[in-house]
């Protein structure tokens, strides 16, 4: 987020309804989000964020696979890791059928991944066509987002207890 709404200090009454404060984002990570045409089979989403061993980690492993680099991008490691544990095998799990996996013009796709049992063919996006065929740039993206936001949203509301808060949450996701 870009903003953040300041809480009142139960302790100093004057803090109360400050307004928000801008913020900039220090920390960053990246989503790597695969599904078929039809929806039917979504494969684990992906994380990739900067910190080699997070702290959130610590005594609870991720339930999602966690990938790290530098920038909290995804690159050719990171792509070549995330075929060989989550694709491929949600794959073989799922069907023993062909599959064709449509990827985007990134560089950090890299062409040197293969299919060892022949099941999967890629095909690669010819250039500026990504946002009008790629299904996850339809909507898809941009719900996961509201989702985890209203989730997040909701989790501060209970943990905090303010109807106040409540009150700037409803706000914050509506308008």
């Amino acid at each position: 987020p870009n903003q953040s709404y300041l809480m009142a200090d139960e302790g100093d009454p004057r803090q109360a309804g400050r307004g928000t404060k801008a913020m900039k984002a220090k920390e960053r990570v990246t989503i790597v989000l695969c599904t078929n045409a039809t929806g039917t089979l979504k494969m684990p989403p992906a994380v990739i964020g900067s910190a080699k061993n997070p702290r959130c980690f610590k005594d609870n492993p991720p339930s999602i696979p966690y990938y790290h680099q530098k920038n909290a991008w995804n690159d050719g490691k990171n792509f070549t890791r995330w075929w060989n544990e989550v694709f491929l095998y949600t794959i073989r799990k799922w069907t023993q059928n062909p599959v064709a996996l449509l990827l985007d013009g990134f560089s950090g796709h890299v062409n040197d991944v293969t299919d060892p049992m022949g099941q999967v063919t890629i095909f690669k996006f010819p250039p500026n066509v990504t946002s009008i065929y790629q299904p996850l740039d339809q909507g898809v993206i941009a719900a996961l987002k509201v989702k985890y936001r209203s989730n997040l949203l909701s989790r501060l509301v209970q943990t905090a207890g303010n109807s106040t808060l409540l009150a700037l949450a409803e706000h914050t996701l509506f308008c």
